[in-house]
């Protein structure tokens, strides 16, 4: 009994010891929790499966680095698996942070081998909003003269003949805002558009998905992780979620282990009442 009674006197460094511990393993090697595959998440996958080597795609880095938790982890997953079809890439920034953002995830891909104005390009930051969707989709070399790396985007490769959405096999983009000024921007190119999203407003792409307009989306961390699981290549994505998962668990732990040891001190403080009584 006085066993049980101690598990509630834990010092408090040692809980956040455990948990720190619990939280770090798993990010470090993922273990690979069971996941089951979202609906959104394989339609997305089959989607995105169809592109072929040579095919171009715009995709929009729609995300600051203070979103990048939810949505980052699915960039990466889509990026290694397009990458390694050989899909060829044209970034655009609807945030500030984007251009850097972009820079920071394709810089492994460069490093391996992938030529820049070729294989992909950072065009960088459009200021406007919605109305820099609607300007770049409708005339891209006009709304980008040059690059995030200031080249002429006249010079470039991988631009020659895409002069708008409809040059490009598919539109994919990850935000941390509402799904609507893409949709309402690209749909009119009738090229697939497919969407990574925080869960906070996947509820609001729902309908779009229902009426074919998004081909697919993303939700949130999970997504992420359920896209690597396809691919049969755990990283970022499913290491985050085991890391959330161990520590889902162990706070469950203490709670029960907190109930037992109260459950066990009031039994012990009531035995000790009818000892004193008798």
């Amino acid at each position: 009994m006085k066993t049980l009674e101690k598990l509630g006197k834990v010092d408090s460094r040692v809980i956040y010891a455990l948990l720190i511990v619990a939280l770090l393993v798993p990010l470090m090697r993922p273990l690979g929790l069971p996941i089951s595959i979202g609906k959104h998440t394989e339609r997305s996958f089959g989607v995105l499966d169809t592109l072929q080597a040579g095919d171009r795609i715009i995709m929009d880095i729609g995300y600051s680095v203070s979103g990048a938790a939810d949505v980052e982890p699915q960039t990466v997953a889509i990026l290694k698996h397009l990458f390694g079809k050989g899909v060829r890439m044209i970034f655009v920034g609807n945030q500030t942070e984007g251009p850097m953002v972009t820079e920071k995830l394709v810089a492994p891909y460069e490093t391996g081998g992938k030529k820049y104005g070729v294989d992909f390009v950072n065009l960088g930051y459009l200021a406007g909003g919605e109305n820099a969707i609607a300007t770049y989709c409708r005339d891209l070399k006009k709304a980008y003269p040059v690059d995030f790396r200031k080249n002429s985007t006249a010079t470039l490769p991988l631009l020659e003949g895409v002069n708008s959405a409809k040059d490009v096999k598919m539109f994919v983009f990850f935000t941390t805002q509402n799904s609507d000024m893409y949709v309402r921007q690209v749909t009119q190119y009738k090229i697939p558009i497919v969407g990574g999203l925080i869960n906070t407003i996947s509820p609001q792409a729902e309908p779009y998905v229902n009426a074919g307009q998004l081909a697919g989306i993303l939700v949130g961390l999970r997504g992420g992780a359920e896209y690597e699981m396809l691919m049969k290549a755990p990283g970022q994505g499913v290491a985050s979620m085991d890391a959330q998962s161990m520590g889902h668990l162990l706070i469950i732990a203490f709670i029960l282990f907190a109930n037992i040891s109260y459950l066990a001190t009031r039994q012990s403080k009531a035995n000790s009442g009818k000892k004193g009584g008798a």
